[in-house]
């Protein structure tokens, strides 16, 4: 049996209201738990596209782009993503796991960055290590950031997924995260990761930097990024009015890269 959340979803999606784009993500994961087979199978160690000399030689950084539920590890390349580290000449090379969902699904995603990417990269003479996490990889990026804080140098955010409605409108409605309280001695990914989220609120500087870009016609990821961004510094928010999709992606990519050229420059 084939099934396929193919890269072109994000694409579609974009055009649907924001009901309608929740309904078709509830149902296709639905049907997913229904077909066991059609979940993506996890593999140890994880398949790692790699950009680059990956030596640590010629540049001294990693960048490692996680991906979204429908997308593939190939389309940061396809849509130019990675090209445009290129075209500015930052001093990154560039590692795209395939972090797809069910990595997600088994509670594995964090284990298997540290054990197949990020310490080999540091093993390497990596000087810094920086995620970038595209909507379900956002939500990656920050489970990876509260169990491995010391891990990375910086998080660059693009239009993360963040939770469903319910728990964002119990966000929204206690007055944002700083007055939210999570369930305690939970399983509950939601609880866990915002439950973290109010806790690097409180102290920033103890954690490296995030980074937040996501488009203001996003129905797929709602209210998440909004309250997220209250957690974070002012000066590492924007918002541009895009929707899920490559294009607005690729804006945001963009925009971050803009905004931190001068920064990832000076990089020793």
């Amino acid at each position: 049996m084939k099934c396929s959340l193919g890269r072109s979803n994000a694409d579609r999606n974009a055009t649907m209201p924001r009901i309608a784009q929740k309904v078709l993500l509830s149902l296709v994961m639905a049907a997913l738990f229904l077909i066991h087979g059609c979940f993506p199978r996890t593999t140890v160690p994880m398949r790692v596209l790699e950009y680059g000399s990956m030596d640590a030689t010629e540049n001294k950084h990693l960048m490692i782009f996680l991906r979204g539920m429908g997308g593939n590890a190939e389309d940061f390349y396809d849509h130019g993503i990675i090209h445009e580290i290129r075209v500015r000449g930052l001093p990154f090379d560039v590692a795209v796991p395939d972090a797809h969902f069910g990595y997600y699904r088994t509670r594995t995603l964090e284990e298997r960055l540290k054990q197949d990417v990020i310490q080999p990269a540091r093993s390497k003479g990596y000087r810094q290590i920086w995620l970038a996490g595209f909507s379900m990889g956002g939500l990656g990026s920050l489970f990876y950031l509260r169990q491995y804080q010391n891990d990375v140098d910086g998080i660059l955010l693009i239009s993360p997924f963040m939770g469903w409605d319910p728990i964002l409108e119990q966000i929204d409605a206690a007055g944002g995260i700083r007055h939210w309280t999570a369930k305690e001695n939970t399983d509950d990914w939601q609880h866990l990761i915002w439950g973290w989220v109010k806790t690097y609120a409180d102290n920033p500087e103890a954690y490296p930097p995030i980074f937040l870009g996501y488009g203001t016609r996003d129905g797929m990821v709602g209210k998440g990024p909004l309250l997220l961004s209250d957690a974070l510094k002012k000066e590492r928010v924007f918002a541009i009015s895009e929707r899920h999709d490559y294009k607005g992606f690729k804006l945001i990519w963009k925009m971050h890269l803009d905004r931190l050229e001068g920064k990832f420059k000076m990089l020793p």
